[in-house]
């Protein structure tokens, strides 16, 4: 935890299918406001901001944070990105319209209690690769070889 507070967390970037496929997911419709937990190198962003809604990414990684806000600037998406360098367990998601996680299981159950404590009731969530045990599941996707994960709170 220590590295993190200095060096942020490791990137692991999905693929740009995988991308596509978890924005198709939340349904999202122009003016939402979408939230990416550990958003990374921002390609998240970069394709919810294609699709006119306002997307949040939070990153404790300071590097990607400046990394992400360069790359929204040059793709033309900055005005409609947000990047925080922060903790996303300190964010109140209460403003979010969908929310795309890409977290290790460990974390999942908590999650979960966060997102029922925090988020709009029918609140869809997307998860790369893992489950978030204690939400409803409404689909599962399978992109190559990476499982994609639909909850409403």
């Amino acid at each position: 935890m220590m590295l993190a507070l200095f060096f942020g967390a490791p990137l692991v970037p999905s693929k740009p299918e995988v991308t596509r496929k978890m924005v198709e997911l939340l349904k999202i419709k122009p003016g939402m406001t979408i939230y990416d937990l550990g958003s990374g190198d921002g390609r998240v962003l970069i394709e919810l901001a294609k699709r006119n809604v306002c997307a949040r990414g939070i990153e404790i990684n300071p590097y990607a944070v400046v990394f992400s806000l360069a790359r929204c600037l040059i793709v033309g998406v900055g005005k409609q990105v947000q990047v925080h360098w922060g903790n996303y367990w300190w964010t109140n998601l209460a403003q979010a319209d969908g929310v795309i996680v890409y977290g290790l299981p460990q974390i999942m159950p908590r999650l979960a209690r966060k997102f029922k404590a925090e988020l709009k009731p029918k609140t869809r969530i997307v998860s790369n690769s893992f489950q978030i045990p204690g939400l409803q599941l409404l689909k599962q996707e399978t992109v190559g070889k990476t499982k994609i994960y639909l909850y409403q709170v």
